[in-house]
């Protein structure tokens, strides 16, 4: 496969560009690195040359902009293909489409900017009305093994995908068939024979002569998906022990024409409603309120330590910082003796390891890395 780095006539430097043209295994990608990286995803950035020298009007943070107006879903369906309940496992968001079709939420006009550079960036040949976003809050978020590909999309659809946050793993597998017979997957738990490996990856749609290809997406990278790759690749993004919140912006073009009504209804009942008739509003929480459902000190964890986090993240973390030294004040004040003293040590053992039990994606080195008044 020939992966190599182009130079391309856009904002971004030649060299944080990489490229993959394979026409044999019908794979286009461009990921454009660094790109909408935040100041301080930027200022980690060791590359020759770094994302912090691109020319983009890149003053706006984003990942700041996106959790502070975006109210989120955990859209519930009943899937006709699975035959049972379903929750979609990220929080997700739409905008756009086809204005003359129903549902549609307009664009926001805080959201139009983006847009816009990312436009000016790839080129006048691309264009985008449709926007997905999702909300990756935690390593137990997930996107399964899925094409992009939609008839009202268009044969080679051109589609961009730019990750905010927490960096992850973004991974592809060529497909003999992307519309395998019900789930896609491939159990290879009933024998170790390569023989049969390969026969139920084939059933299953699956290329297993070809290798799976895996990227590292960091903050602000933003890549894209030409040509026939929607034909004859999947992607995912799976689940990852200790990563932090990430957020991803799918950005495509609905056409016009009969299809597109109904794939535009598809992508809203996926991705916004759900079974909720779309005369209702369906249920959906803000990025804070998200984090008082999840509990703070797990998002804390995750963000603060694995992650470059975001300004009101750093301003989060300080109020508990603050809130847990008056506590620790408070409690110094008291007239402890040393055996209460030794019965709270073993308390506090006993709450942390309850806390870890109960919160499996944080790593427990991670968390007694704290300092003990954020532990608290």
């Amino acid at each position: 496969m020939d992966v190599k780095k182009t130079i391309k006539q856009c904002c971004c430097p030649p060299n944080n560009i990489t490229r993959i043209e394979d026409d044999e295994k019908g794979l286009h990608v461009d990921i454009h690195r660094g790109l909408f990286a935040s100041n301080t995803e930027k200022n980690t950035i060791t590359n020759n040359t770094t994302a912090a020298t691109n020319t983009l009007n890149n003053n706006v943070n984003w990942y700041d902009e996106l959790l502070s107006n975006v109210r989120w879903h955990r859209v519930k369906y009943k899937s006709s293909r699975f035959q049972k309940d379903c929750t979609t496992p990220c929080y997700t968001a739409f905008y756009g489409g086809r204005a003359e079709y129903s549902p549609y939420i307009p664009i926001p006009q805080w959201f139009q900017p983006l847009i816009d550079e990312v436009n000016s960036h790839l080129g006048d040949h691309v264009q985008f009305n449709a926007f997905l976003l999702r909300l990756y809050f935690d390593g137990n978020d997930e996107i399964a093994w899925h094409t992009d590909g939609r008839t009202f999309l268009g044969e080679k659809p051109t589609i961009a995908s730019l990750s905010l946050g927490c960096k992850a793993t973004f991974q592809m597998r060529r497909m003999t068939n992307v519309w395998p017979c019900v789930n896609g997957s491939i159990n290879t738990s009933s024998s170790n024979s390569t023989t049969n490996t390969n026969a139920t990856a084939a059933a299953a749609g699956v290329d297993a002569s070809t290798p799976i290809q895996s990227f590292t997406l960091h903050d602000g990278d933003l890549l894209v998906m030409r040509g026939d790759t929607q034909k004859h690749w999947h992607h995912c993004v799976p689940k990852e022990k200790g990563r932090g919140v990430r957020l991803n912006i799918n950005f495509r073009y609905v056409l016009p024409g009969q299809d597109a009504e109904r794939g535009q209804m598809t992508y809203y009942k996926y991705m916004v409603f759900g079974d909720v008739p779309i005369d209702q509003q369906p249920p959906s929480w803000t990025y804070d309120e998200i984090v008082s459902r999840k509990g703070g000190m797990m998002n804390f964890v995750q963000k603060g330590v694995k992650c470059h986090g975001s300004k009101r993240e750093r301003q989060q973390q300080q109020q508990k910082q603050e809130l847990s030294t008056r506590k620790r004040r408070e409690s110094n004040n008291n007239d402890n003796n040393t055996a209460a003293s030794s019965s709270s040590g073993d308390n506090a053992e006993s709450d942390i390891q309850r806390y870890l039990t109960s919160e499996q994606s944080v790593d427990r080195e991670v968390f007694m890395s704290l300092p003990t008044d954020i532990r608290d």
